[in-house]
């Protein structure tokens, strides 16, 4: 459950919302604890209202107003949290300086377990996890000769396997029922399940996608000129041309945040068949995760060099 977003600066009038959009009602703002250290990301939720991320000093969890700073996994000098699950694991990858070796970590009950390498490669990145415990990721030397899609199931880790997948393609995310989404280096989105593969369906003149995000079997990838949610490999529906999505729950709601005519972003929600809504934000912003309880997390222009990290809640 994851994503993040960037935010640009400036404050936003009500006056100036695009034409079918809704203010904020029912939603209310709060503030994520400030951890220590710099480049702080939030990328994941636990789907109950804890977030995880990382900074330049460690792995970083947040449950409720407390944030804690798990450092890094043993003999590593970086770590970056990737995803999360229902059950509070956090999938990792860190970076040994010493030995160049790019290895990745499931952190759990208060300890980094490091993924077991596929046999003949030195090398793992992981993307993405599922509730079940499911992960995906790529596998590879020498990053010049290419890279293999790589599955670490959540019964037996010790012994990742190789997917038999078609060439060129990445995988990008795992939904709970283990349909892992990937991206083919031509611009085609594919769905992969049970040693098949099904490529989604583009609008007519459309030949390139990039696949963000897959849920309960909603797909959100970017196109050219905008974005399109898919509920079927073969049935997509526009995001709203003004708003830029960057994550989605199993419900179908949706988080990002509008486009303006100057530089400022208005943090915004959406739930196909429903107007946008903005959210309340007392400067420009971005939401970045949306967690199966509804939250939705992310980021405001704040005066100082770093931006504020928020929550938004309903009621």
């Amino acid at each position: 459950m994851k994503r993040t977003s960037l935010v640009l600066a400036a404050t936003v009038a009500v006056g100036l919302l695009p034409a079918g959009t809704a203010s904020a009602t029912g939603w209310t703002m709060s503030y994520l604890r400030p951890p220590g250290g710099t480049a702080i990301r939030v990328v994941a939720t636990d789907g109950a209202g804890g977030y995880a991320g990382h900074s330049d000093r460690g792995l970083l969890t947040w449950s409720g107003w407390m944030v804690r700073n798990h450092g890094f996994p043993a003999g590593h000098d970086t770590v970056e949290a990737v995803d999360e699950n229902t059950s509070k694991a956090i999938l990792t990858n860190g970076y040994a300086i010493s030995t160049r070796t790019n290895s990745s970590f499931v952190f759990q009950n208060g300890g980094f377990q490091v993924l077991e390498k596929v046999p003949g490669y030195s090398q793992t990145r992981v993307t993405g996890m599922n509730n079940r415990g499911d992960i995906v990721g790529d596998v590879y030397n020498d990053p010049r000769y290419g890279s293999w899609a790589a599955f670490w199931p959540a019964g037996d880790r010790a012994h990742p396997v190789l997917l038999d997948s078609p060439p060129l393609l990445r995988p990008v995310d795992i939904d709970h029922d283990g349909t892992i989404l990937m991206q083919e280096q031509g611009g085609g989105v594919w769905l992969w399940k049970d040693g098949a593969a099904r490529r989604l369906v583009l609008p007519e003149g459309v030949h390139e996608a990039r696949a963000i995000a897959i849920r309960d079997g909603k797909v959100l990838a970017d196109i050219n000129g905008g974005q399109r949610l898919w509920t079927a490999p073969d049935t997509s529906i526009p995001v709203p041309e003004t708003m830029t999505v960057t994550a989605l729950n199993g419900s179908g709601l949706l988080a990002g945040c509008l486009r303006t005519m100057g530089t400022a972003t208005i943090p915004a929600a959406w739930t196909p068949g429903g107007p946008v809504e903005t959210l309340p934000a007392p400067s420009s912003g971005c939401g970045a995760i949306v967690s199966d309880n509804g939250e939705i997390m992310g980021t405001l222009q704040d005066d100082d060099y770093f931006d504020k990290l928020v929550v938004w809640r309903r009621g």
